[in-house]
């Protein structure tokens, strides 16, 4: 998901299988590893995009790819944890979908400007049928989203860049990473996190 985003393009699914960059271990919790997959996946539901910074006050939820009640021992495994909206991760509910790390999300569905979105194959009817991505609420709320993203960037620059940018607060995955009590399997990528972008003055505005 490191993929940047075209400015005016919020819902482009990426075009390659993310590349997971941090691999903490050791928490019994997985909710622990929330700051990690807040990081991993860029502040956005991995399968509608809808991003954290949107919705504020909503919940966000770790998901698991392969359900706890189909493998009870990848229940804390940081590679089958992704980041979601509680309303995707309701929905999906134990259903197995395809793993974005194994799978572009981008080379299987297609937002158009209406909001609707077409499947490109096998696994994009099934991301579709299985998230009720086509859902009449979730098209009309793409498709508002697009709208007003569209006249922010026309009109209001600074409002634009909010819309479309990463939240204020960022998670110390350098600190936390001091504090695991177990090795992290990909240390290196915490020199790439969005907090140690944002220090070196590498952080995008919008993505």
């Amino acid at each position: 998901m490191e993929e940047v985003t075209p400015a005016v393009m919020p819902f482009a699914y990426p075009t390659k299988p993310h590349r997971r960059r941090h691999g903490p271990t050791g928490y019994t919790n997985y909710q622990r590893y929330r700051p990690w997959l807040e990081d991993e996946f860029t502040y956005r539901c991995i399968y509608c995009l809808k991003r954290m910074v949107w919705s504020p006050t909503d919940v966000w939820t770790v998901d698991h790819i392969i359900s706890r009640h189909e493998a009870l021992e990848l229940i804390c495994d940081y590679d089958n944890l992704v980041l979601a909206c509680q309303c995707c991760n309701r929905i999906k509910s134990s259903k197995r979908v395809p793993d974005p790390c194994r799978v572009a999300y981008g080379r299987c569905l297609r937002v158009n400007q209406d909001g609707s979105i077409t499947p490109l194959n096998k696994a994009g009817d099934r991301l579709i049928r299985d998230l009720r991505l086509n859902d009449p609420r979730f098209q009309r709320m793409r498709e508002q989203k697009m709208r007003d993203l569209h006249a922010l960037a026309m009109c209001d620059r600074a409002g634009f860049e909010q819309a479309m940018g990463f939240p204020s607060e960022l998670p110390d995955l350098a600190a936390l990473n001091a504090r695991l009590d177990s090795p992290n399997i990909r240390p290196d990528g915490i020199q790439q996190s969005w907090l140690a972008k944002k220090r070196r003055g590498e952080l995008p505005k919008v993505y």
